[in-house]
């Protein structure tokens, strides 16, 4: 009989604190929040605006350091990295999707997702091109792949940009209100794609939404108010 081993977390926050500013002015920002994330989650990340969800998706991310708690990401003690040893974390692992999309207007749809491989040193060219039309064709935009973003829709302009941050093969990605910038029905385009892209390679992805249909069809939904963890479905 095999002795069966937990898997450990993705990622766990503990006891996470954030302040900004001192004295009077001091704001609160999260109020000792802890979350475990599991390896191949879908986390919609919810909550109304100035919550903390987007201090939350930074610190986890390693972008800002929480003021009291601990983060490990991936085994990796966060808190006391140097930055160079932060950057090069979030280089090989984070996949990184916005609200406003990015992309180098001047620069074609292939090239948006062809240079940050070279540039950051994941592959040489030649695998990065292979890499950057699979991504491509992985969101269904193959046959754009010459375009200009100011060609294409903002659907399609998002697209790009889960392409970008999927190219390098991140083993998490952090989605801060992806579909803000789209209509509903090219919104909810979009999070279908990131719900089949997360079925099928076990991606953890944890996605910053208002989207109520979003948290109708995944299994956790946590809820951030003013700073504190409010609701968590895996509880």
């Amino acid at each position: 009989m095999k002795n069966s081993v937990k898997a450990l977390p993705a990622i766990i926050l503990s006891n996470i604190s954030k302040q900004f500013g001192a004295g009077e002015s001091q704001v609160n920002a999260l109020k000792k929040v802890n979350i475990e994330i599991a390896k191949g989650e879908f986390i919609a990340l919810c909550g109304p605006s100035g919550s903390g969800k987007s201090t939350l998706l930074n610190i986890l991310s390693g972008l800002d350091r929480p003021s009291t708690g601990q983060v490990i990401f991936l085994n990796h003690l966060l808190n006391n990295l140097p930055e160079n040893e932060l950057a090069a974390i979030r280089g090989k692992h984070l996949g990184f999707i916005f609200q406003f999309f990015n992309l180098i207007p001047v620069l074609n749809v292939l090239d948006n997702i062809f240079y940050p491989l070279v540039l950051n040193g994941y592959c040489d060219k030649k695998e990065a091109k292979a890499r950057a039309l699979h991504a491509l064709d992985s969101v269904g935009l193959a046959q754009l792949a010459r375009r200009k973003p100011g060609q294409l829709s903002g659907g399609q302009q998002q697209r790009v940009a889960i392409a970008r941050a999927l190219a390098h093969q991140p083993r998490i990605v952090v989605a801060d209100e992806p579909t803000g910038n789209l209509d509903l029905a090219t919104g909810e385009a979009i999070m279908d794609l990131l719900l089949k892209i997360n079925q099928e390679t076990q991606t953890t992805f944890i996605v910053s939404t208002h989207s109520t249909p979003l948290k109708d069809r995944v299994k956790r939904v946590i809820e951030i108010t003013d700073g504190e963890l409010t609701y968590d479905s895996a509880r």
